[in-house]
């Protein structure tokens, strides 16, 4: 079967990466702590490069930033560049991508979720097989994952997102078009500061 997994990633530039934790660690301080979980979901995933067709990097606007030419080497990545717009535009830009490249299945996740792996990724990819979409609820009422075998614009209109209605209004989208959903179990990602603390103290244990 041919499937795409597709990251969303901002380059590391301070100011610009996760902007939600300049209050706890200053710009230069968020943009790294972005560069440390995307580097550390790619060596979490990275095994799964050699059976994906699409093992791709979806950079939001361009940059030429050092560390993408560290990550494409080391993990084996195609690096492509999101659309204009906003994140459900962007989304749907990705996703249509990929079928058009001939994917039967795209499996889009974020690069900020440290508990994100291999397990959880076939999971989501197994449930395609009887399923139309599967998502990945995040604690926060987003998700850390979506999957799909065909393109259904109508899943990324009028989403507040950032909010914690995202998922909830993303499964009444998919019931309205009366596809079939599969719910993972819920994980948590890193965006405001208690997130980061939380992350640490993972680290630490």
């Amino acid at each position: 079967m041919s499937r795409d997994i597709l990251i969303f990633a901002k380059p590391p530039v301070p100011g610009q990466s996760k902007s939600r934790l300049i209050p706890l660690l200053g710009a230069q301080g968020a943009a790294d702590a972005g560069a440390e979980l995307t580097t550390n979901l790619l060596k979490a995933i990275a095994p799964l490069a050699g059976s994906s067709p699409g093992f791709d990097l979806w950079l939001w606007g361009a940059s030429a930033h050092p560390v993408f030419a560290t990550w494409t080497e080391q993990f084996n990545l195609r690096l492509s560049v999101q659309d204009d717009g906003g994140l459900g535009q962007r989304m749907r830009h990705c996703l249509t991508t990929s079928f058009e490249g001939g994917a039967e299945q795209a499996l889009l996740i974020g690069s900020d979720c440290p508990v994100m792996d291999i397990a959880y990724l076939r999971r989501a990819s197994a449930a395609l097989e009887r399923t139309d979409l599967v998502l990945g609820p995040a604690q926060d009422g987003g998700y850390v994952l979506i999957g799909c075998k065909a393109m259904h614009d109508g899943l990324f209109e009028h989403i507040d997102w950032g909010s914690d209605r995202v998922l909830a209004q993303t499964v009444a989208k998919a019931q309205a078009l009366e596809l079939s959903v599969t719910l993972l179990e819920t994980l948590w990602d890193v965006d405001r500061p208690e997130d980061w603390l939380r992350y640490c103290r993972q680290g630490d244990g």
